[in-house]
């Protein structure tokens, strides 16, 4: 049975969502699905962290997605009733090489939106009110179940991802373990809600307390504020917005914050999984459906769109015939560390949010400021790195970057005078070189000797590199650094062989 399609997604949350845009950007076919009859609902994932933005760089939204967000520059911090700590962050400074320095904020319903807009741009939909229920899978493809309208269809795809969040189908269906802890005691209202009370508007206000706390994070642009107050252990909580008010008044020790009637309201509890595999086959899971994290540090939708940026330059050449056997093997090598890390990572903000006891709290004024300066630069250098992954190759020492960082950007120039951005180049369907030269001279090719010799006037993009002449970089389709090796050595063309399968 020939394909119907080239890639079925199951789930169309952010995940979900740039999977499909990167795929049908590069040419392939693809089908996304949603069982919820309709857009989700709901702030949930509030971060947008630098390398999320590079991928939205990439999928030519960034633009839109910082013109409805905003930074969260201005913070106040709170025992009790005591203001123990504000403070404004300065925004960092774009430079040529990183043009998005700082995280901002956004609802993730926002981010969705956006990300519809461009799949519908690119020429393709979400089908809502759409359930995979069953797969089966052989050496050429997968043969999808889908119920829809009280009726079931089949989809035959050539390979399957799973999006589906953390109770996901898809990884039940394939029957991969998804070991880790739920603890019941730490569970929390979150709520999107207009708030009247806390000044100043533009601060994110945040109550700390012995095993409790509390946010109002105002939404960009709106009376709305995202509403996270955690629930004692053991007690009985109805989402509703009498026990989110009574909450809160307990929470923050002021009897003069007033809530309107909330958009949203959901519990959330604690959960920190990770699938004991992101691959069965033809199938892969990717977001929520292979982690599950805190929401302190923002990982979660993050890590998922990292996951999507990953697979789709894999998965892309894997369809058109072009990859190397063990390719896709990549995937899992390469995102399952890091979802383990970010795992890790949420998990150590969950534990710096429960401050010590009553008796410690004159010293948090000292304690606050340091801590928070050491979150944000964390939240600043968010991005994944391979060095240890199966596709980064460094052999030349001593360069700024190392293979299995993010590429730098910059400009260069052509021989016409046209300025060329190295972004936009990354966008291509396959691996960009760059070869550099001696006077200010790179080489920019598609990993073959075609191509054109651009100029670096002032060797910022050598610089931004970190090379010596006689260096060629190779980019990978993801925007990250395969390989930094001797323009005129072997490495080349064996790292070819490695991710296409040929040298041509």
């Amino acid at each position: 049975m020939s394909a119907e399609a080239d890639v079925l997604i199951v789930g169309a949350g952010p995940t979900g969502l740039t999977l499909a845009c990167d795929l049908v950007r590069r040419g392939i076919t693809c089908r996304i699905i949603d069982r919820s009859p309709g857009p989700q609902e709901g702030s949930r994932g509030f971060g947008v962290k630098p390398r999320t933005l590079a991928v939205f760089d990439a999928l030519d939204v960034a633009g839109t997605v910082l013109a409805a967000a905003r930074a969260d520059s201005h913070l106040r911090v709170y025992f009790g009733t005591d203001l123990i700590y504000t403070g404004r962050s300065r925004p960092t400074a774009p430079t040529a090489d990183t043009p998005y320095p700082d995280p901002v904020s956004l609802p993730q319903w926002r981010t969705e939106a956006i990300l519809r807009a461009r799949l519908a741009e690119l020429g393709e939909k979400v089908r809502f009110g759409a359930s995979l229920t069953g797969l089966d899978q052989d050496a050429d493809g997968v043969t999808a179940t889908i119920a829809a309208g009280g009726e079931e269809e089949t989809l035959r795809v050539a390979y399957l991802v799973g999006c589906d969040g953390g109770g996901s189908t898809v990884r039940k269906l394939l029957g991969i373990g998804f070991p880790g802890r739920t603890e019941e005691d730490l569970r929390a209202l979150l709520a999107d809600v207009e708030v009247h009370g806390p000044e100043p508007r533009d601060a994110v206000h945040l109550w700390l307390g012995t095993r409790r706390m509390m946010a109002v994070r105002p939404w960009p642009g709106a009376a709305t504020s995202q509403v996270v107050v955690s629930i004692a252990p053991g007690q009985t909580v109805e989402p509703s917005v009498e026990e989110l008010s009574r909450l809160v008044a307990e929470h923050s020790g002021r009897d003069d914050i007033r809530l309107g009637t909330p958009t949203w309201l959901s519990v959330w509890r604690y959960n920190l999984r990770l699938a004991d595999r992101y691959r069965s086959g033809r199938a892969f899971l990717a977001g929520d459906a292979a982690h599950v994290h805190s929401p302190f540090g923002a990982y979660g939708m993050n890590t998922g769109v990292q996951d999507a940026c990953n697979l789709g330059w894999k998965l892309a050449l894997a369809v058109r015939g072009r990859a190397a056997p063990g390719l896709l093997d990549t995937y899992e090598a390469e995102r399952r560390p890091a979802g383990r890390a970010a795992l890790d990572a949420s998990d150590r903000g969950l534990s710096s949010a429960v401050t010590p006891p009553r008796v410690l709290r004159p010293v948090l004024r000292h304690l606050v400021g340091p801590l928070l300066s050491r979150m944000r630069a964390r939240g600043r250098d968010d991005h994944p790195t391979y060095h240890d992954g199966p596709l980064s190759v460094q052999a030349v020492r001593r360069t700024r970057v190392r293979a299995g960082d993010p590429a730098p950007d910059g400009v260069l120039t052509t021989p016409r005078g046209d300025r060329i951005r190295l972004y936009d180049l990354y966008r291509g369907p396959g691996l960009t070189a760059l070869s550099f030269g001696r006077d200010h001279q790179v080489h920019v090719g598609d990993a073959t000797p075609h191509g054109v010799t651009c100029d670096d006037p002032d060797a910022t993009v050598r610089g931004a590199f970190g090379v010596r002449p006689g260096t060629t970089v190779l980019v990978r389709p993801d925007g990250y650094i395969g390989l930094i090796a001797p323009t005129s050595g072997p490495e080349l063309p064996a790292y070819l062989t490695r991710v296409l399968g040929t040298t041509a």
